[in-house]
């Protein structure tokens, strides 16, 4: 079970909220009061577990691989923050990870396989816990960069980065 096509170097831009050059997915109408996102004070956020930043960077992910397998980024989308959604839409997730479209897989290239961090998950300035690592996949290895917000009483994926390079000596 592995991705194919070492030649296909397949990078996705980061799909972050501080990225302005996308028009809103909202942008035909106001949003009514239900539809915002009920945030919580940055001051009452607790950062979660290890084990539970393990559970959310791996069910992104795989999320994500789904959206990959299925050529639309609409299981990712139902997936993401209410920030995300509305700033969003599953097209422009589909053009941003557009590249990922063309990478032939086979089976579940995670199935028994967990996230290595490259550094401790850690909250930022504005309360979102910003999680990078990777898995150790042939023969491209992906990488993700994940922030996740409160909402409600979970988290959820406000900013996405991933990318899947040929593995070298260099990242083994």
């Amino acid at each position: 079970m592995r991705i194919i096509g070492t030649a296909t170097k397949a990078t996705a831009l980061a799909v972050l909220l501080a990225l302005g050059g996308l028009l809103p997915a909202n942008a035909g109408g106001p949003v009514s009061r239900d539809q915002r996102p009920m945030l919580v004070s940055t001051a009452d956020v607790q950062a979660p577990s290890e084990d539970q930043v393990v559970e959310m960077a791996d069910r992104s992910m795989r999320v994500f691989m789904t959206s990959v397998r299925e050529k639309s980024m609409q299981a990712l989308w139902n997936h993401v923050s209410q920030q995300l959604k509305a700033k969003y839409s599953v097209e422009q997730l589909d053009d941003a990870f557009r590249s990922f479209y063309g990478v032939a897989i086979t089976g579940d290239p995670l199935q028994g396989k967990s996230p290595i961090f490259t550094s401790g998950p850690a909250m930022n300035g504005e309360g979102n816990l910003v999680v990078d690592g990777y898995y150790t996949t042939t023969p491209s290895r992906i990488s993700f960069h994940l922030v996740f917000t409160m909402e409600g009483r979970a988290w959820k994926v406000v900013g996405i980065n991933v990318n899947a390079k040929p593995v070298t000596a260099a990242n083994n």
